[in-house]
């Protein structure tokens, strides 16, 4: 697999097992980490791009969450994208006017990371779907619903508004209903609401200290009647059973042939 390189990419290094590739890039104005992971030859067909969730002091709170689903996906002849973070992960909450442009310069990020996967010679535009993990996936709600090419999207345990986990878990001085009011445009129970009917695919957990249930049904009810969602004896970060799902529904709406169990 040898990565097309537009303008804003550069490639930091190549690793390649068991026919499998992982590119260590970087893209866009703010050169932003990201791993371009496929079958070892090149992309043949479909993709799909991922973004991870913040949890402070886990390893994984990075563009390195969703590695290893990556090169099984690759295993099956699907390309990924895997962007890193900046807001909340590398800057905090901290004003209305700051918070609302920080969120939309990361989904422009996210925008940058699916076009620069788009420009992979192989990949089939018309079939990508995509997947993130609480603020993650929150920003990829924003992202599909603006984008009417994208087949699917899987959100795993997002609250239903910045606001929610902005206000309670960083500290700053705000007027807090004109905060609120700003950042609705922008919040996943708008923004789901404007897919359009395409299929969407939410996880949720039973016992998630950030996402509780009422919270978990209003998202469900704002995602419409084509979302589906399913809820997993597990804590914020998910399990095992809720990405095997998660992968058999993927490569699904793919239209990637699903292993049998």
């Amino acid at each position: 697999m040898s990565p097309s390189t537009p303008p804003g990419v550069t490639l930091v290094s190549s690793e390649t097992a068991d026919g499998v590739t992982v590119h260590d890039i970087t893209f866009g104005s703010a050169e932003t980490p990201g791993y371009l992971v496929g079958p070892e030859g090149g992309a043949t067909g479909p993709a799909v791009l991922f973004f991870h969730w913040l949890e402070g002091g886990n390893p994984t709170s990075n563009r390195t969450e969703f590695l290893e689903e990556a090169r099984t996906l690759a295993a099956r002849g699907v390309t990924s994208f895997l962007v890193d973070g900046t807001f909340p992960w590398k800057e905090r909450p901290s004003g209305l006017e700051h918070d609302v442009a920080a969120v939309d310069g990361d989904a422009a990020m996210l925008r940058a990371g699916l076009d620069a996967l788009l420009s992979q010679p192989g990949v089939d535009a018309s079939r990508v779907v995509l997947v993130g993990h609480d603020f993650g996936g929150m920003y990829s709600a924003k992202v599909y619903a603006e984008d009417p090419s994208l087949v699917a999207l899987v959100v795993m345990a997002p609250t239903a508004r910045w606001s929610d986990w902005f206000l309670r878990y960083w500290r700053f001085d705000v007027d807090e209903d004109a905060y609120r009011a700003a950042m609705e445009p922008l919040d996943p129970v708008t923004t789901l609401a404007q897919a359009d009917g395409r299929p969407i695919l939410l996880q949720f957990a039973d016992n998630d200290q950030y996402v509780p249930q009422n919270v978990a049904a209003e998202i469900s009810a704002a995602a419409g009647e084509a979302a589906e969602t399913r809820t997993y004896e597990a804590g914020h970060e998910l399990s095992e059973e809720a990405r095997d799902e998660r992968m058999a529904w993927v490569l699904e709406r793919l239209g990637v042939a699903v292993p049998s169990s």
